[in-house]
């Protein structure tokens, strides 16, 4: 499923908004406001440097797909994208793997920065500096996501002004990892975002979205294959 520009805005609003519902101070204060008080689509976040993964997925690209974040003729920056199967799967081959296995998608994003590009993947000739970003999302939906999603709290917290932190959601069964523009996520800083899933990936088709100095881009890696019970939080 592909978001329409519009639909893509709207969310990271949204999304935006119920990061200040997460702040026990202002769900109190708008207890009665409706929309700031709504919690029910938030995901709690696990720290990437917890999990213990197996062998990656050897795709057609190899096991890391490298691709632009393009905005128009411009690169705002760049995503690695891999998926892993579970520890003790040093070989990991979805076609032989065990009925219940749980893939981990991970993601490399970082603003302002564009490296190598696999073959096949649009580079543009330049790649813009990024002073806020502030949105990374599946541009489709998140098949079999087992409600485990998180992100390496190190790197964030490297990353982000103090007091700030990034917030994950799923609403209409798409996976955002949002924070606000004053947390200060900007150029050559990296953040790993990853989600779980029963869903092996089908190839380097999906499209993922970024956001930062009002600005939206798209980049290409793994998706999962359609079907998988999808948690309760992306209800």
């Amino acid at each position: 499923m592909n978001l329409p520009r519009a639909a893509f805005a709207m969310l990271t609003l949204s999304l935006a908004l119920a990061a200040c519902a997460s702040e026990p101070e202002r769900a109190s204060d708008d207890a009665e406001g409706g929309e700031l008080s709504e919690t029910k689509d938030i995901v709690a976040p696990t720290d990437f440097t917890s999990l213990t993964l197996g062998g990656a997925v050897q795709g057609p690209l190899g096991p890391e797909v490298e691709a632009s974040l393009v905005s128009g003729d411009v690169a705002l920056g760049n995503i690695s994208s891999s998926v892993y199967c579970p520890s003790g799967m040093a070989a990991c081959d979805p076609e032989n793997a065990a009925e219940g296995t749980i893939y981990t998608y991970v993601y490399r994003i970082r603003p302002g920065f564009d490296g190598p590009n696999d073959e096949g993947f649009a580079m543009p000739e330049r790649v813009v500096p990024v002073e806020r970003a502030q949105n990374f999302a599946l541009g489709f939906p998140a098949h079999g996501f087992t409600g485990v999603a998180g992100f390496d709290v190190a790197e964030a917290r490297n990353a982000l002004a103090d007091g700030f932190n990034v917030v994950i959601s799923c609403s209409d069964g798409i996976l955002s990892w949002s924070l606000p523009a004053e947390a200060g996520w900007s150029t050559g800083e990296t953040i790993t975002f990853f989600w779980q899933t029963t869903q092996p990936p089908v190839g380097p088709e999906g499209e993922y979205r970024f956001a930062g100095d009002g600005r939206e881009a798209t980049g290409r890696g793994p998706m999962p294959a359609e079907g998988g019970e999808m948690a309760q939080v992306c209800g």
